[in-house]
């Protein structure tokens, strides 16, 4: 489950954010209720508990174990996660060919395989004013 907040535009597939869904993406003033819907839909499919009291130790290890806690590795760890976005910012993989915004390779592959596209790339709003 994906939240973000309302500052944030979806560009996914509407799909993604249905209940039954297991990749929901949501804002975060719907975190909650979903996380209440989701797990009352997985009371009804699933009798017995998915997790037992030994799964939930090894889960939360893990994520214990993998935390950094060293403030120097820590922020080496952030300065190299911004380095990557700021690479990709700079080399985007696709981009429509008005606007220029990225575009999913999902988009892209529609594009190429659609002939009245002629070969060219568009984001979703461009299909629908170009053709």
């Amino acid at each position: 489950m994906v939240s973000f907040t309302k500052r944030c535009t979806f560009k996914v597939d509407i799909e993604y954010r249905k209940i039954v869904s297991n990749e929901i993406i949501v804002y975060d003033i719907e975190l909650s209720e979903f996380i209440h819907r989701k797990v009352s839909v997985l009371k009804i499919q699933h009798k017995e508990p998915l997790l037992n009291e030994n799964d939930i130790s090894t889960i939360y290890n893990a994520f214990s174990n993998a935390n950094i806690t060293d403030s120097t590795i820590r922020a080496e760890h952030i300065h190299a996660i911004k380095s990557n976005t700021t690479a990709e910012r700079t080399n985007p993989r696709s981009t429509c060919s008005i606007c220029k915004k990225p575009v999913s390779d999902k988009v892209k592959s529609y594009c190429l395989s659609n002939k009245k596209f002629n070969g060219k790339i568009y984001c979703y709003e461009h299909q629908k004013a170009v053709f």
